[in-house]
C-alpha cells in the first residue's frame, strides 16, 4: 500500500548500497568560493554509509518478542507520499530520496520524533506549513526538487543543523538568504518573521478554595511570586525556539509589567530582576500604582564594579504602601552561611566549600506591619523570597540551600521578637505569621520539597548524594528537633498553595522542561487560603502548537503565582497554634 509504480520496501534485513548523492551546502567566506556557492556531490559506497536493521530472529519470534525499530526507506519511482506512513510516529529516520514525489501531505506534522528527513531527488514544489511541527528534526535533505518558496513555519526546526537545498529553483530572496547565511541564521531569519497572528492566551481562571460567601474577620491579601527571566539569561542559545525580537528586554518587559499590573497583588516577590532594571524600571513603574520596594543582588555582585555589577539579577519584594509598612529587611546569603558553617564547624567536610560556598544564591526578608482592619491593632507579618541553585546534578546544594534559609528565617524572627520585648529570655518564633515563596527549582518530588512540606528529611535522603553530609547537618541550623536523630526537622508548619499540583501543572514551560519548581508557602496556623489563579488553559498551547515560553504572548518561562491569603484574627490563631 505504499506507493504507486514500481515501488520497493526498505532493504532492512541485509546491507545495500546507498544510492543518494547529496549536494551539501558549504558555508566558506565569500573570497574562498568567488561569492558563488559550491556544491559537493558525495557518492555514497559500499560498506560507508550501509543501514542494517535485525527485525526479529527466529528465537525472538518463538518468545514472543516485538519488532522495535525506527529508521524506513522507500525508493522505487514513488509518486505519492504513502498516507499511511504518516500513522508511524515511532519513525526517526525517513529517507525518500530517487522518487517522483511531488506533494508533501500536511499530515506529515504526526512524524514528530523524525530526525532525519531525506526528501532529495523528487518533484517536490511546495513545502506544507506543517513542516515547521517536526521540531525534533536535525536534518532535512529537500536537494534537486523543485522547490521556489519555503513557508515560513519552516522557521521552528530550531534544533536543525543541516538543510540542502541545493539544486532547486529558489526565488531570489530565498537564494540568497540560503547562500549568504548559515542554517540556524536562515531559520532564524524564518522565525523572526513568521506573523503572529494568534489571539494572546485566554484570561487565567480564578480557584476559589472556600465560598466566597463565607464571612471572617481575617484580614485577606494578594500576594504573586514571579520569576520574570532576566535580560541577560534571554537568549537565542537558550530558547531558539523564541523570535529573537519577542527576546528583547525592551519588549518582554512591557509584557511583564502588564501581567503584574492586570492583578494588582498587594505584595509582589520577584526573581531574576536585574540590578539596574530594579532602580531605573521596576521600581519606578511600580511606584505609580503605589508600591515600595527592596531588593539584593546575588553575592558575586560584591566582587564587581557598578558598571559590572548592574547587570547581576537577584530578588526583590514590593508591597501597596497603603496596606503595609516596612519595618525591616534583611538578606539572607547562602554562600557566606556555607563559609560561616565551614569555618567554625564543619571544615572536615571539603564539599560544604567545594559545592556550597561557590553558589552565590540568595534570599530576601522582609518584616511588614499591618493595621488589623477589624480591630484596629497593630500586627506583623514575614515575608521572604528565595532563588535557589537551578543545575538537576547540584541537588544536594539545593536541600542545604533550602535548610540553611529557614534556618536563617528562624534566627532572625527570633533576634527580631526579643528586640521588640526586652527583658524577655525567649519567645515563640513559630507565633509570628511567615510566608515564604520564590523559585526552588525543585520538583514537587525532590528533598527540598520534602524538607519544606513535611517539616522533615532524612539525612541521608538521596539528594544528599552521598557525600557525607550527615554529620554537619545538625548544626546548619540553630533550632532543630531531636525527636528522631535520623531526621533534620524544624517547626514551622509550612502549608503549601496550590497543594497537588491543583490549577497549577507547571509553573516552568520550556521546550525541554515543564514542571512546577516556583512555590508559595505559609504558616498553617496563621493563614488560611482564600483563592489561587490557575495557569494558562494548555488547550491554549496544543492547538496553537506553542513550544514553550517564552513567547510574544508570554514574556517569561515561568508563570506567576497569585494567591489570596487570610490573616487569622488573633484569637484564632492562638486557638491553632495550640492545637498544634
Amino acid at each position: 500500500n505504499f506507493a504507486a509504480g514500481q515501488t520497493a520496501a526498505a532493504q532492512f534485513n541485509r546491507r545495500r548500497t546507498d544510492k543518494r548523492k547529496t549536494g551539501r551546502k558549504t558555508h566558506q567566506p565569500a573570497g574562498e568560493r568567488g561569492g558563488q556557492t559550491m556544491h559537493r556531490k558525495r557518492k555514497w559506497e559500499q560498506g560507508r554509509a550501509s543501514r542494517q536493521v535485525q527485525f526479529l530472529t527466529a528465537e525472538d519470534r518463538e518468545t514472543g518478542g516485538k519488532a522495535c525499530w525506527d529508521q524506513l526507506e522507500i525508493v522505487g519511482n514513488v509518486k505519492i507520499f504513502p498516507p499511511g506512513l504518516c500513522c508511524m510516529t515511532y519513525l526517526r529516520y525517513l529517507y525518500m530520496s530517487h522518487n517522483k514525489i511531488s506533494v508533501i501531505p500536511s499530515q506529515i506534522s504526526q512524524l514528530k520524533n523524525l530526525v532525519h528527513l531525506d526528501l532529495s531527488f523528487n518533484m517536490i514544489k511546495i513545502l506544507p506549513p506543517e513542516i515547521g511541527e517536526l521540531t525534533e528534526l536535525k536534518e532535512l535533505y529537500l536537494q534537486n526538487n523543485q522547490i521556489r518558496a519555503l513557508p515560513m513555519q519552516i522557521g521552528r526546526l530550531f534544533q536543525l543543523t543541516t538543510l540542502n537545498l541545493n539544486h532547486n529553483p529558489l526565488s531570489p530572496d530565498i537564494s540568497q538568504l540560503y547562500n549568504a547565511e548559515t542554517t540556524q541564521n536562515m531559520l532564524s531569519w524564518f522565525l523572526d518573521s513568521e506573523g503572529f497572528a494568534m489571539p494572546p492566551p485566554p484570561s487565567r481562571n480564578w480557584r476559589y478554595l472556600r465560598n466566597p460567601n463565607d464571612t471572617s474577620d481575617g484580614m485577606a491579601f494578594t500576594l504573586m511570586c514571579y520569576n520574570v527571566l532576566c535580560e541577560g539569561y534571554a537568549t537565542k542559545k537558550q530558547y531558539p525556539y523564541c523570535p529573537s525580537w519577542a527576546l528583547q528586554w525592551e519588549y518582554r518587559r512591557r509584557g511583564i509589567m502588564d501581567e503584574i499590573r492586570v492583578y494588582q497583588a498587594d505584595i509582589l516577590c520577584l526573581q531574576e530582576v536585574e540590578t539596574e532594571q530594579f532602580s531605573v524600571f521596576f521600581k519606578p513603574e511600580l511606584a505609580k500604582s503605589g508600591y515600595d520596594g527592596i531588593f539584593s543582588a546575588k553575592s558575586r555582585a560584591k566582587t564587581m564594579s557598578a558598571s559590572e555589577s548592574k547587570y547581576v539579577d537577584g530578588v526583590a519584594i514590593f508591597w501597596k504602601k497603603e496596606r503595609f509598612n516596612l519595618i525591616k529587611e534583611d538578606v539572607i546569603e547562602f554562600s557566606r552561611m556555607a563559609v560561616e558553617r565551614y569555618e567554625k564547624d564543619c571544615k572536615d567536610n571539603h564539599e560544604m566549600i567545594n559545592r556550597v560556598m561557590v553558589k552565590d544564591n540568595i534570599a530576601l526578608m522582609a518584616i511588614f506591619e499591618v493595621k488589623d482592619e477589624v480591630s484596629a491593632q497593630s500586627r506583623q507579618l514575614v515575608v521572604s523570597t528565595a532563588h535557589i541553585h537551578w543545575d538537576p546534578e547540584y541537588s544536594d546544594v539545593k536541600v542545604i540551600q533550602s535548610i540553611m534559609l529557614l534556618s536563617a528565617l528562624w534566627k532572625k524572627i527570633e533576634d527580631h521578637m526579643l528586640q521588640q520585648r526586652p527583658g524577655v529570655e525567649s519567645v515563640d518564633v513559630t507565633s509570628m505569621p511567615l510566608i515564604i515563596c520564590g523559585d526552588f527549582n525543585s520538583l514537587p518530588e525532590s528533598g527540598v520539597f520534602e524538607y519544606l512540606a513535611t517539616g522533615k528529611i532524612n539525612k541521608s535522603h538521596p539528594d544528599f548524594k552521598e557525600l557525607g553530609y550527615e554529620n554537619i547537618l545538625d548544626k546548619l541550623t540553630p533550632h532543630r528537633s531531636q525527636h528522631h536523630p535520623e531526621l533534620l526537622e524544624h517547626d514551622l508548619n509550612l502549608v503549601r498553595c496550590y497543594d497537588q499540583e491543583v490549577g497549577m501543572r507547571y509553573t516552568n514551560y520550556t521546550y525541554d522542561f515543564r514542571g512546577v519548581i516556583d512555590y508559595i508557602f505559609f504558616t498553617g496556623a496563621h493563614f488560611s487560603n482564600i483563592g489561587c489563579l490557575d495557569m494558562i488553559p494548555e488547550t491554549w498551547f496544543t492547538e496553537h502548537n506553542i513550544l514553550g515560553c517564552p513567547h510574544p504572548h508570554i514574556s517569561s518561562d515561568h508563570f506567576s503565582l497569585l494567591v489570596e491569603l487570610e490573616l487569622k484574627p488573633e484569637q484564632q490563631q492562638q486557638r491553632d497554634l495550640v492545637r498544634k
